[in-house]
């Protein structure tokens, strides 16, 4: 995938299903998207969220294809395949954000709970066996307590606070690719490609 100019979108595809199927993996390949073995429009959706295109007006999604692929109704087809996709995984994402939002509260509810039960334990402790205990002793007990409860506390506040931001980021190009227009021609050589830094 390259960005040409004027932002437009140029992705070099064998077969067209490979801009949502990935292929087998062929570092042979002087294709991107059979050297990785991706999806052509998931490594899209990456790039452009690394190099963010601020103007989306007039920008175009170029597919080139071998000759022998291209069809006269292709473009109206993909074109609906595209903005059948971005709306379903755009719904998934909105899905995994609200689920891991539950899992995120539910799981730090819990350890919270085990954390006061913690606390609760050492104070008990402190007041009781460690009484007599030396400073030092009592300061180990203390640390092992506090960090035991930023440990459990760490993994259920990470993905409460960060694990949207991934697919919400995702969902932003997906809006923006549903409204591009889809060019597909035919593809040029890897060597003339690579000339005009695709």
């Amino acid at each position: 995938m390259s960005t040409a100019p004027g932002n437009d979108i140029v992705i070099r595809l064998d077969t067209i299903d490979q801009l949502f199927n990935a292929p087998d993996i062929n570092p042979f390949s002087d294709e991107e998207v059979d050297v990785l073995g991706e999806p052509a429009l998931l490594r899209a959706v990456r790039r452009l969220q690394a190099h963010r295109i601020r103007h989306w007006e007039g920008v175009k999604l170029t597919l080139e294809l071998p000759p022998d692929q291209i069809t006269p109704d292709l473009e109206t087809r993909t074109q609906e395949a595209l903005s059948r996709y971005c709306a379903a995984k755009i719904e998934d994402n909105r899905l995994q954000i609200r689920l891991s939002r539950v899992r995120s509260l539910i799981g730090l509810g819990m350890v919270t709970v085990i954390s006061i039960i913690a606390i609760g334990l050492a104070y008990l402790l402190f007041n009781s066996l460690f009484a007599g205990a030396s400073d030092t002793v009592k300061g180990i007990v203390a640390a092992s307590v506090s960090v035991f409860v930023w440990v459990i506390l760490w993994d259920p506040m990470e993905s409460l606070l960060f694990n949207w931001v991934e697919p919400r980021l995702e969902n932003n190009i997906l809006r923006k690719l549903q409204g591009v227009d889809i060019v597909i021609r035919p593809k040029s050589s890897p060597s003339e490609a690579r000339s005009h830094g695709a």
